[in-house]
């Protein structure tokens, strides 16, 4: 992501060929006795365990294909790219067509601006990655404007129950959580997660400064296209993820250039493609902050730092890129950096790769899980950890830290930090991280 200087030479981190890591899918053998029974406990037992993987592995895929054309309705409704339409904020859109029972004439004019855009080949690369969802998920031109629009009304449906009804329950945490636990499965990433993984990983190097880190899995490292509401129009889709983690770690000093190898693992198989690309080329990765700075919200002075610091070890800043409110910059990579980055495409619930790692990274992953569906995730992380390897997540549940401990992973520490302070009584905009190593 970022910085001021270029270097006269630049030593390569670990380049490796793109090879399959051979997946394996989870047994009710492999996990271990203590966290069979938190899963009995669940109603998930050895003579059903087989059908339920089978039914969680489809119904993620289906969850997939939802939380693609979320990005659609949600770019629809936003974007000024292909339209001089006024956007549509997605939460007042949700409240106006459950209210009103219909689909607004403003929301049915995007979908007809969007339907032209595509049709005439636009190549901006946002617009295009779209029109391949479009075209795959609606194959019958003559009914796709239809299409889109039970689409909208689906992901309206969802983000009303969140706004409005969840909100307001007693419980909005629990309440929240469990539509997250149905909802589509999003590739959307934000700077904002790599703050708390930079901060974990200082505190580890703290406890353990000798520590050396060589490989990395990285799951769900996502895709950024279109977040669901404030949508900033800047760059192009990418994965930067697997690339902030490798700025933490150098620069923490807990890993070597020349040693270090990042595995990006997500459901999505465009994550895994953009990452594969993205091997023996130098990308331009712009970094936006996705929480936007106005009179009443304002970020932290650690969090600016951190944005500040965030590429230094691994590019240069090409230019501050212009997004008000917003914390922006775009950086080119410095030579070899990408070719330390392989991907894989795993369902992390239901199938592990046939590697270990010495660090394992999961934000913003987890709230989607169902609390046997995170067991399971838990318990193939753990299988994938070398022997005192360690895992940073960012899931408050307290299932997280007990289903880990029954797959074999102690907790040593947690934090939380807060991104930006909110005036008016509100609560700060935070995150947590929690660290766990394997026993």
């Amino acid at each position: 992501m970022y910085f001021l200087l270029r270097t006269s030479y630049l030593v390569p981190l670990a380049a490796v060929l793109t090879i399959e890591i051979p997946v394996r899918e989870i047994g009710w053998t492999d996990l271990a006795p203590p966290l069979q029974q938190i899963l009995e406990a669940q109603g998930l037992g050895r003579a059903t365990f087989a059908a339920y993987v089978g039914a969680v592995r489809e119904r993620n895929q289906k969850r997939v294909r939802e939380g693609e054309l979320d990005h659609l309705v949600y770019y629809t409704l936003q974007s000024a790219s292909f339209t001089s339409l006024p956007p549509i904020e997605p939460a007042l859109s949700a409240k106006a067509f459950i209210e009103r029972r219909s689909i607004a004439p403003d929301v049915e004019a995007r979908v007809d601006a969007l339907l032209r855009a595509i049709d005439g080949g636009d190549p901006s690369p946002r617009l295009s990655y779209l029109r391949e969802i479009a075209a795959r998920a609606y194959p019958d031109r003559a009914r796709r404007r239809s299409f889109i629009l039970g689409d909208y009304a689906r992901a309206m449906r969802f983000l009303y129950d969140k706004e409005f009804v969840a909100a307001a329950d007693a419980d909005a945490a629990a309440a929240t959580g469990l539509l997250y636990q149905q909802r589509g499965l999003s590739t959307d990433t934000s700077v904002e997660a790599g703050y708390l993984v930079d901060l974990g990983l200082a505190t580890l190097r703290e406890l353990e400064p000798r520590r050396r880190i060589r490989e990395v899995l990285i799951v769900g490292p996502g895709l950024d296209v279109a977040p669901r509401t404030g949508l900033v129009e800047r760059g192009e889709p990418q994965s930067y993820q697997p690339f902030a983690a490798i700025d933490s770690l150098l620069g923490r000093g807990l890993a070597d250039r020349g040693t270090l190898h990042v595995t990006a693992a997500d459901i999505n198989a465009h994550v895994v493609d953009w990452v594969r690309r993205s091997r023996g080329t130098r990308p331009h990765l712009t970094l936006v902050s996705s929480v936007r700075e106005t009179d009443r919200v304002r970020f932290t002075d650690d969090y600016r730092s951190y944005f500040e610091r965030l590429g230094r070890s691994i590019g240069v800043e090409a230019a501050r890129t212009a997004a008000p409110g917003h914390l922006a910059k775009t950086i080119d990579l410095s030579a070899g950096i990408a070719d330390a980055v392989d991907a894989a495409t795993l369902d992390a619930v239901v199938d592990r790769l046939d590697r270990k790692f010495d660090l394992v990274v999961v934000t913003n992953v987890f709230p989607y899980l169902t609390d046997a569906d995170l067991s399971l995730a838990l318990a193939n992380i753990a299988l994938m950890l070398a022997p005192d390897g360690i895992l940073l997540h960012n899931e408050p549940r307290p299932l997280a830290a007990a289903a880990g401990r029954a797959a074999g992973l102690s907790p040593i520490h947690s934090r939380s930090a807060i991104v930006a302070t909110v005036e008016g009584g509100r609560s700060p905009l935070y995150d947590a991280i929690w660290m766990l190593r394997a026993r």
